[in-house]
């Protein structure tokens, strides 16, 4: 989900909070004792205690009703830009809806978020008031991970490059592909993060060099704009 930098900072802020990880480990079973869970059983055959697990096992779109009705689906509810699905007088927004983003080199996506719900909303609103904008809402997601804020702008992809700007506190990381801004993830930089949010929602050229250079003013950019 994010850069192996920002994974790095937060792996490191995670350990010096006693958080213990075991990355690539295969969970064999669960074991209880009198009724509860008592330890972890790993597919290596060790074990660890525990009296609280959370399973993080991903989401499944919720496209049943709108298959019943002949409507086309696939990870998903497919909808055009306008969020309008295959059967014209039917919409759809939100996590289920997959929908093409120029964010995504225009391939559909479902973006699973708040904002993007919120945001596809008024976009919906919009055309069924007479008033049709394609959606075009940059994606952004944020967390809390203990004292640190991460935020994120933009899809970005496993092999696009980073760029660190250089910061007191906190971490910016930019992410190009093809020489391109794709996104930016920010920790406890909140100005870098609008301004590169900003940045990517107006399609401004933003270069390596650029972001690399913290004397680089970005509001300034995005004001010029």
């Amino acid at each position: 989900a994010v850069s192996a930098e920002t994974a790095g900072f937060f792996t490191q802020a995670h350990n010096a909070a006693g958080v213990t990880f075991a990355f690539g480990a295969g969970v064999q079973a669960l074991e209880g004792e009198a009724g509860r869970v008592a330890r972890v059983r790993l597919a290596d055959g060790s074990a660890i205690d525990a009296d609280l697990v959370l399973v993080g096992i991903g989401v499944v779109p919720n496209q049943d009703l709108a298959e019943a009705a002949g409507l086309a689906v696939g990870d998903g509810i497919h909808a055009d830009p306008f969020l309008a699905t295959s059967d014209p007088a039917i919409s759809a927004l939100g996590d289920c809806a997959r929908v093409p983003s120029r964010f995504a080199d225009g391939q559909p996506v479902r973006i699973e978020s708040v904002q993007n719900a919120v945001d596809q909303g008024r976009c919906l609103a919009a055309r069924l008031t007479g008033r049709p904008v394609a959606y075009a809402a940059v994606p952004w997601f944020w967390s809390d991970q203990g004292p640190h804020k991460l935020q994120i702008a933009g899809l970005t992809r496993p092999d696009d490059a980073s760029v660190v700007r250089p910061t007191e506190g906190g971490l910016s990381v930019f992410r190009f592909r093809d020489g391109h801004q794709s996104g930016v993830e920010t920790v406890d930089r909140p100005a870098d993060h609008m301004a590169a949010r900003r940045i990517l929602g107006l399609g401004l050229p933003l270069t390596p060099e650029a972001a690399a250079d913290p004397a680089r003013d970005l509001k300034a950019l995005v004001k010029g704009a």
